[in-house]
């Protein structure tokens, strides 16, 4: 008896011994401290920053303030993603070994692939700190290293292996290579960015870490090559886009209907984007495309990349061209192969009907009589929370969803009334909000500043503005705005744009 007690006592005291080490019971992530020369290469990066609301586009919100852990690359530059110096107000850098600080700037951003540069305001505050070298491309199955920092500035490292490259969501939607790696991030230490390192070289950035703790998303190195790459001659130009929909050729009811023989494979063009590379290359909707450059394209949409095989043709026009460059396509066209030449080029979030995003920059508005008026974006479609797609108005889904179908639209942007302020002279329209709106004095309205043009010129008297939705029309009268103006002014302390052109 004496010796089950003692034996329970000591297993009772192994089992505290274990919790008092590692915090818990869980496998802990192998951590290996690294030589102080590691901390010459990384900086530890402060970000304040303050969103719009696009709902109430005259407000902010409350200031945001972010750490991450910034690799230091050539041309003296620190790498971190760009949703780090979203609508920044300040960035503070901060050596790791001996804590000194100084301001930077934003020197190059891509939302789209989320990565930034960022400079220090005197160049000098990197002197004697070691640059990361780009690490070659990394094969399945390799072993790549997650830097971490402590708050006392020591890097541990932690190791995963390369299980999976494929395409992933990086921000806003965008598709780009993304490394998955077997592993989890025990301690992160507030910071939004982590370095990966190959070698001793850079590898990718931590993208995010999956909700299971067992998947490591990185931004991969083709991506990150490409940005720096294109960034080294001061005018950055961004990734290419082809310009076109595309589905695939799976079905054999289609491959009928296409005439498309059997053993042929490629992808069916859906639809080509008016004014984009491929519309300008001669690319036809109905087109099916067989090869891209020097890579067949299966009919699920792929092509067999060297290194890491089947993969996506949006890494092959993205990540492997860059703007300017010309891609050879060969196209089944009615029976017979044709040769195109598609000169890619990027397109900007001001070509887009509803524009994907928008940032460091206030929304433009106008308030019309307590009428509020703004260009449709996907930053006004997200105010409606994480199931926008759901809960946002059905009629503006429909302009973002669609937005490249709607050629003949003749618009640049869709122009609605977000809101009405309440006042005495908003009696009967108070409650009008999410309306589309197509005419202003019986000019056609293709953006915002069509409404001030067509402000200029009232009818009869009166201003109409022509709705999509249910009243259809709204009548103002002219010689009552400057007043209702200066109420809302005053009692809601409500910048009001001027109205002339």
């Amino acid at each position: 008896m004496a010796k089950l007690k003692t034996a329970r006592l000591v297993l009772a005291a192994a089992i505290f011994c274990l919790v008092a080490a590692c915090g818990s019971l869980r496998p802990a992530l192998p951590e290996s401290p690294l030589p102080a020369s590691a901390q010459r290469s990384l900086m530890r990066v402060t970000v304040t920053s303050q969103a719009y609301i696009f709902h109430r586009p005259w407000q902010q919100r409350r200031t945001a303030t972010q750490t991450a852990i910034g690799a230091i690359v050539a041309g003296g530059r620190i790498l971190v993603t760009g949703t780090m110096v979203a609508d920044q107000r300040y960035i503070e850098l901060e050596t790791l070994d001996t804590q000194e600080k100084q301001a930077a700037r934003v020197a190059v951003v891509d939302y789209e692939a989320n990565l930034a540069l960022l400079e220090p305001m005197d160049k000098a505050f990197l002197a004697g700190r070691n640059a990361f070298e780009l690490a070659p491309d990394a094969s399945l199955g390799e072993m790549l290293t997650v830097w971490q920092v402590k708050p006392n500035g020591d890097v541990v490292s932690s190791e995963g292996q390369l299980t999976s490259v494929e395409l992933g969501i990086f921000s806003l939607d965008q598709f780009f290579l993304t490394y998955r790696l077997s592993s989890s991030l025990q301690y992160r230490f507030n910071n939004v960015t982590l370095p990966v390192v190959r070698k001793g070289a850079l590898a990718g950035l931590v993208l995010r870490q999956n909700s299971t703790g067992q998947t490591i998303e990185v931004i991969s190195t083709p991506v990150i090559r490409h940005f720096l790459t294109d960034s080294q001659d001061g005018t950055y130009a961004g990734f290419p886009t082809a310009g076109f929909h595309y589905g695939a050729t799976t079905d054999p009811q289609l491959r009928r209907y296409i005439g498309l023989p059997d053993g042929r494979h490629g992808i069916y063009v859906q639809k080509v984007i008016k004014g984009g590379p491929a519309d300008k290359s001669g690319l036809q909707a109905g087109d099916v495309i067989v090869q891209m450059g020097d890579y067949a394209i299966t009919k699920e949409g792929q092509f067999e990349d060297p290194l890491y095989g089947r993969s996506s043709l949006v890494h092959l026009i993205r990540t492997l061209y860059h703007v300017g460059d010309t891609l050879n396509v060969q196209v089944y066209r009615q029976g017979r192969m044709l040769p195109i030449e598609v000169v890619l080029d990027h397109r900007r979030p001001d070509q887009y009907l509803v524009p994907p995003y928008q940032y460091d920059q206030p929304p433009a508005y106008l308030i019309v009589g307590g009428l509020i008026l703004q260009e449709l974006s996907m930053p006004y479609l997200r105010e409606y929370g994480n199931d926008w797609a759901s809960t946002a108005p059905i009629d503006l889904l429909y302009y973002q969803q669609n937005q490249d179908y709607l050629n003949g639209d003749q618009r640049e942007k869709i122009v609605i009334i977000s809101d009405t302020i309440a006042t005495p002279y908003s009696i009967g329209y108070e409650n009008l909000s999410n309306l589309v709106v197509t005419r202003v004095n019986g000019k056609s309205i293709g953006k915002l500043a069509d409404v001030r043009r067509a402000l200029a010129t009232p009818l009869n008297g009166f201003h109409a503005i022509e709705l999509q939705q249910h009243p259809k029309v709204i009548y103002l009268d002219p010689k009552e705005l400057p007043l209702i103006h200066q109420l809302i002014s005053q009692r809601y302390r409500i910048p009001i744009p001027p109205l002339s052109p």
